[in-house]
C-alpha cells in the first residue's frame, strides 16, 4: 500500500521537530507502534488525535484534518472501484 498524504505530512513533520518515533508516541500517550502504522502504513488517526498530533507538531490542525479526509476519500473511491471491477468480472462470467 502507498503511503498517504496523511502518512507522509505526519512523518516530514515529526522529522522537522527533531522526535524519534518513540518521542512523539509518549507525547501522544500512543505506542511506537501505532505511530509506525500511521507513517508507514497509512492509517487515519481520530480527529481528535489528529489535533493532538498538530498541537505537538506546531501544525495547523485544519491541515492533518483536510489531508485524512483526502486519504479517507481516495480510500473509499479505491475500494469502489475494486468492487465495480469484481461485479463486472462476475457478470461476465456468467454471460459465458
Amino acid at each position: 500500500m502507498l503511503m498517504s498524504v496523511l502518512s507522509e505530512r505526519i512523518r516530514e513533520l515529526r522529522e522537522q521537530k527533531n522526535l524519534t518515533v518513540r518521542r512523539f508516541a509518549d507525547a501522544l500517550e500512543k505506542t511506537p507502534g501505532y505511530i509506525s502504522r500511521v507513517e508507514g502504513r497509512g492509517e487515519i488517526p481520530s480527529p481528535e488525535l489528529l489535533c493532538k498530533m498538530a498541537k505537538v507538531l506546531g501544525a495547523k490542525p485544519e491541515e492533518l484534518l483536510e489531508l485524512a479526509k483526502e486519504s479517507q476519500l481516495r480510500r473509499v473511491e479505491e475500494d469502489i472501484r475494486a468492487r465495480h471491477s469484481a461485479a463486472l468480472n462476475l457478470f461476465r462470467k456468467g454471460k459465458r
